[in-house]
């Protein structure tokens, strides 16, 4: 068992890799390329972010005003109603008050009617009457 735990042990420092100086300064140079574009790609994806973010707040602040210009109207609309409702009560309330006149009364109609049938035939009567 002891074997087995310095076997384990050394086995990652047979497979450890060494750079000279340069090389390792070439190899940070290369992280630090990668790292610039990745900077610079960055700061490009945050400057259109911002060009957004001011469209979308000038967006938010239109959206506010005709939000207020809806309430407004909704508002309006409110009185408006009330108004005609009140304009149709005022109208039932008037036609409830105006009286037919005299000559609209169905019963002077019903006599004008009889009248119209009656008087004729009374007096075809009397001139067959009288001509007999």
């Amino acid at each position: 068992m002891k074997y087995l735990w310095i076997l384990l042990l050394s086995i990652p420092l047979f497979g450890q890799t060494t750079y000279t100086e340069a090389e390792a300064l070439e190899m940070i140079k290369q992280r630090d390329a990668q790292w610039e574009s990745k900077i610079e790609k960055a700061d490009l994806l945050i400057t259109s972010q911002k060009v957004l973010i001011t469209d979308y707040e000038g967006l938010v602040g239109k959206l506010e005003d005709q939000a207020n210009v809806d309430s407004l109207i909704i508002v309006a609309k409110g009185k408006q109603l009330e108004a005609l409702k009140a304009q149709n009560e005022a109208n039932v309330k008037m036609a409830g008050l105006a009286k037919p006149s005299w000559y609209e009364n169905k019963w002077l109609y019903f006599g004008y009617g009889v009248a119209a049938v009656t008087i004729p035939t009374y007096f075809g009567i009397k001139i067959v009457d009288i001509a007999n």
